[in-house]
């Protein structure tokens, strides 16, 4: 410390061991110009000095605490001080005001609030703050945030506070932006759980909060604040359905809280990581709080609240932003796999459909993402009853044609999953022009995508015009060859699906002259009857036992492949008795036509 520090700090020494031994004095102090001082040095970097003050000025209140005329003066002269330091124009006896306001603050709310309230301080303050410097703002910003601890001061705040605490969500300063997005998250939270607040208070409060959940840490506390959700979601279904002001709102608090950082595509990545090698800056929130397994939780924490039906509630506006925003939040609950039987328990498929079907762009597609997932995971019968099923394939195939690979990928699973529990679907898929769509997919450089759709056209061969299609040599021939193809690729899956279509269609004639005609047809089903899995072995008996009864021709050229060695083997080793007994047929077809070899007669 230099000489000056270390005469302050025993000169605040002396005073405060004054007033602790002759209490009396502190009324002397309190009207002398030696308080202001005091109030002064609330700012203060020392180590020493600050606290020495807050210590003297605490101890100053508990000895007027018990005589009314004592706590007058206490108040009035702490008010005089204050305010005068505040109506300085220089920006040091500012801070000086703002640091004695928020001491006090932190004594006694009451007296903090007193100040505070004081007729056109805060409007004063309010006037001026954006013409201030920014350790200003942040001085002001900090005492609005003590002052909300007040039911008092909170309406006002509110009023006068609102608009300028909203602006500083876009600061560049990051502590003024979290400090806003804090205070603002505190003070609306308390407002809206003031259930004896007028209703309209509360819904501007609501507006407040949606500003301040952009924050992570604010989502963190809406969503583990399972009161505040529960007075919310009140709200939502008390009014009605005209509030647009209440619904916009909460609908825009429950999608900051419930979205999943974005997933940056392989090029994003490696173009940021160009960028940072370069040494520009990346303008990217890396906060932890929104990582995935933070969303989830709180998604968890907003079904428990019972979310779902206000969300139904809010469905039915008629404002398209809301009803964007609500399939948005519908969306990312529904990405948890966990919440999605709740979600169909609890009526949110009901709410969804009309959702997907009967709104913008942008509406259904969050919807059908929405419904792609329920129907991934869900038995369709279940979750879409009756005629509701019937509805969600447009939705689907629309979602098969974006860009995006998840939407293509979940919307083709969904359409296989609701095909395979109703084969009047597979009539829709087929009428609404799905096929090409879906085959179009199948050439897609991701392999999950490319099997998806292979999987999906396996089950749509189970609908007649579908399976006429394929079967039409003229017309077929390169769909054949596809398959054929796919059952060659790496993928199990894929090659497990591909086959599968394979062995439906070789019960056409057509079908199996096209899959013999491919250059290597015969050796690729050959190839998956000597795979390990029973499936694929299953498969290809099947196209070989087809094959065999087309002709004798058909079946000499199995023989000359030595197809029969391979059917032979299969029943040798094959544990499996449905597999078995396809390769014996396919065997005996080949021998009705005397093109076994003698010594390979079947038994």
């Amino acid at each position: 410390m230099n000489e000056n520090e270390e005469a302050q700090v025993s000169s605040l020494n002396n005073l405060l061991q004054k007033i602790i031994n002759e209490p009396s004095y502190s009324l002397t102090l309190i009207s002398s110009n030696e308080y202001e001082d005091i109030l002064r040095n609330t700012s203060s970097n020392s180590p020493k000095i600050k606290p020495l003050s807050l210590l003297i000025l605490t101890k100053l209140f508990e000895n007027v605490l018990k005589d009314k005329d004592s706590m007058e003066l206490f108040k009035q002269n702490s008010s005089k001080f204050i305010i005068k330091l505040l109506n300085s124009t220089k920006k040091q006896e500012k801070l000086y005001g703002y640091s004695a306001l928020e001491s006090i603050f932190q004594i006694s709310n009451d007296i903090g609030s007193f100040i505070l309230l004081k007729e056109g301080i805060l409007e004063d303050i309010m006037d001026c703050i954006e013409f201030e410097s920014e350790d200003v703002q942040c001085a002001i910003t900090e005492i609005i945030s003590v002052a909300c601890s007040q039911k008092d001061c909170r309406a006002l705040v509110a009023n006068h506070c609102q608009k300028y605490l909203t602006s500083l969500m876009s600061s560049k300063n990051q502590k003024l932006k979290t400090l806003a997005a804090t205070l603002l998250a505190g003070l609306f939270q308390n407002m809206v759980l003031d259930t004896d607040s007028e209703t309209t208070i509360r819904i501007n409060a609501i507006e407040g909060l949606a500003y301040s959940s952009l924050k992570p840490a604010v989502k963190e506390t809406i969503a583990y604040h399972p009161t505040l959700l529960k007075e919310i979601f009140k709200l939502v279904q008390d009014s009605e359905m005209t509030n647009n002001s209440l619904f916009y709102g909460v609908a825009v608090i429950l999608t900051n809280v419930t979205t999943y950082k974005k997933k940056l595509s392989q090029s994003e990545e490696q173009f940021l990581k160009l960028k940072k090698m370069s040494g520009e800056s990346v303008n990217i929130d890396l906060d932890p709080i929104d990582d995935d397994e933070y969303v989830i939780n709180r998604t968890k924490q907003v079904m428990k609240s019972g979310v779902i039906r206000p969300l139904i509630n809010m469905s039915k506006n008629s404002s398209q932003a809301i009803r964007q925003l609500v399939a948005k939040i519908f969306l990312n609950l529904a990405t948890d796999q966990s919440n999605r039987g709740a979600i169909v328990q609890q009526g949110g498929v009901k709410a969804l459909i009309p959702l997907a079907t009967k709104n913008t762009k942008e509406v259904t597609e969050f919807a059908s993402h929405a419904l792609a997932k329920i129907a991934i995971t869900m038995d369709p019968n279940l979750a879409f009853r009756g005629e509701r099923s019937a509805d969600l394939v447009r939705p689907f195939l629309s979602l098969c044609q974006r860009e995006s690979e998840l939407c293509q990928f979940e919307a083709l699973m969904a359409l296989t999953n609701l095909g395979s529990a109703d084969n009047d679907i597979r009539f829709r898929i087929y009428d609404a022009k799905g096929i090409p769509i879906i085959e179009n997919l199948q050439f897609s450089d991701n392999t999950m995508i490319r099997r998806a759709a292979t999987e999906c056209l396996c089950n749509m061969m189970f609908c007649e015009p579908v399976y006429n299609m394929y079967s039409d040599p003229k017309t077929s021939s390169n769909k054949i060859k596809i398959l054929v193809a796919l059952s060659d690729v790496e993928d199990f899956e894929t090659r497990r699906a591909a086959s599968g279509a394979l062995a439906i269609l070789s019960t056409s004639p057509d079908v199996c002259n096209m899959i013999v005609d491919r250059p290597r047809g015969i050796e690729i089903l050959k190839d998956l009857i000597s795979e390990e899995s029973v499936e694929m072995q299953h498969r290809s008996a099947e196209c070989f036992k087809n094959i065999s009864k087309v002709s004798k021709e058909m079946s000499q050229r199995l023989v000359d492949a030595k197809v029969h060695e391979n059917l032979n083997l299969l029943i040798k080793n094959c544990k499996t008795e449905p597999v078995v007994v396809t390769a014996v047929e396919a065997l005996q077809e080949i021998a009705k036509y005397g093109c076994l070899p003698k010594n390979d007669d079947v038994k």
